[in-house]
């Protein structure tokens, strides 16, 4: 159950009190998972987490300006229920000679994502909204791929939906698709007849010298980050979104545009340029919901122009029942070598049973055959990198709670 407190301030008045609030919930989730690779080296089985949402804690908050204004902010901690150490915001290198691993620093280069763990590594924002004016949001606030994928299928970005398999969220490797960016500012429209607008810009940062761009491939994410103002390389992100929900139907399409043009770890690879457009869509009848989602990346690569996914998903509600079905593919388009031209295919299956309504009992399966090669080499996945042709399935039983 979601818990508002009244905000308090030592030098504010009574009035004040009333008019600001500060709300904390979050989601864990935990259980048994195994992941195994047919025709790749790889199998593991254990106590694992996020197997049907994301674990985390969110601080959202609102003061009232008056005239219908009011300033918002969400500071959003994604952690592990499963691992202390993973919350520590460091990780142990990996040795091979027996020596004794050494500790690695939050958000390096050589180690991409040691700051996993750290406070306030999701969604951080503040903004103003008005129903009348609508809302803008400055920080590292999520894009509007992420709400898109949602409303073409009902996994969201965990185990079944296929997401960093055959789905991302923006132009980077598959496997390593990211969800938000620093730098960013969105505008929201007001909704009017059920339809919403919104511009999202992440602000694009180019250094003259080769030395101070990272060294590993980034996109809207820049794993070098600097306390120096704009010391890094960071692509230019543009997306515009339509939204239209009213009664049973819910549709949103998405374009989004990367430019990494003079940035120097990107115009190796040519790719300075990628479109990513989705179409997420859901229609609900009685207790069944239907989804449908599209699609389509286009890059400047000469090797690999894009892809194109289509997914089709159901959930039904039966009582305390909830299943969910989902299939979908990847289709390679334009220029490729042989080696990488192809279809991927998905499956996934879930279910939950909820014991209350903000706790679940629940399955999740999926399958995925990378005939299209979008999860081999710079796209390895959970650790081990696909040969084309290879088939990753993951299961997982849990436990996932709201507060």
């Amino acid at each position: 159950m979601k818990k508002t407190l009244v905000a308090l301030a030592a030098l504010a008045s009574v009035t004040a009190f009333a008019q600001s609030t500060v709300q904390i919930d979050g989601i864990l989730d935990a259980g048994y998972q195994q992941i195994k690779y047919k025709n790749a080296t790889g199998s593991t089985s254990g106590i694992g987490g996020n197997g049907s949402s994301t674990t985390q804690i969110n601080f959202r908050g609102s003061s009232d300006l008056g005239g219908g204004l009011k300033a918002s902010f969400r500071l959003e901690t994604d952690f592990s229920a499963v691992s202390t150490k993973a919350n520590t915001g460091f990780i142990n290198g990996i040795t091979t000679a027996g020596t004794a691993p050494t500790a690695a620093a939050p958000v390096t280069t050589a180690s991409p994502n040691s700051g996993g763990g750290t406070f306030g590594n999701g969604e951080v924002r503040v903004g103003l909204e008005s129903a009348t004016m609508g809302q803008m949001h400055l920080g590292a606030v999520n894009n509007e791929t992420l709400g898109t994928m949602g409303a073409g299928q009902p996994f969201g970005t965990a185990i079944g939906g296929g997401f960093r398999g055959i789905l991302r969220t923006d132009a980077g490797t598959m496997g390593s698709s990211a969800v938000r960016a620093d730098q960013t500012v969105k505008f929201v429209t007001p909704t009017v007849n059920g339809l919403t607008g919104t511009y999202l810009q992440v602000f694009k940062s180019s250094r003259a010298a080769a030395a101070q761009a990272p060294t590993t491939f980034t996109t809207s994410q820049a794993y070098d980050y600097t306390t120096v103002f704009n010391g890094y390389d960071f692509a230019g992100v543009k997306e515009i979104t339509v939204a239209y929900a009213n009664g049973p139907l819910n549709a949103r399409i998405t374009t989004q545009k990367t430019d990494s043009t003079g940035i120097d770890t990107l115009a190796a690879s040519s790719l300075t340029t990628r479109d990513l457009n989705t179409i997420g869509a859901n229609y609900t009848i009685g207790n069944t919901v239907g989804y449908f989602l599209s699609q389509t990346y286009k890059t400047s690569s000469a090797t690999l122009n894009g892809n194109k996914v289509s997914q089709l998903s159901v959930k039904h509600t039966m009582g305390n029942h909830v299943a969910m079905i989902t299939m979908g593919n990847l289709i390679n388009e334009g220029a490729a070598s042989a080696s990488n031209y192809g279809k991927s295919s998905l499956t996934g299956l879930g279910y939950d049973y909820m014991l209350s309504k903000t706790t679940a009992l629940y399955a999740r399966y999926d399958s995925i055959t990378d005939k299209a090669g979008v999860m081999t080499a710079a796209h390895t996945v959970d650790g081990v990198a696909q040969s084309n042709g290879d088939k990753r399935t993951r299961a997982a039983l849990g436990l996932r709670t709201a507060f």
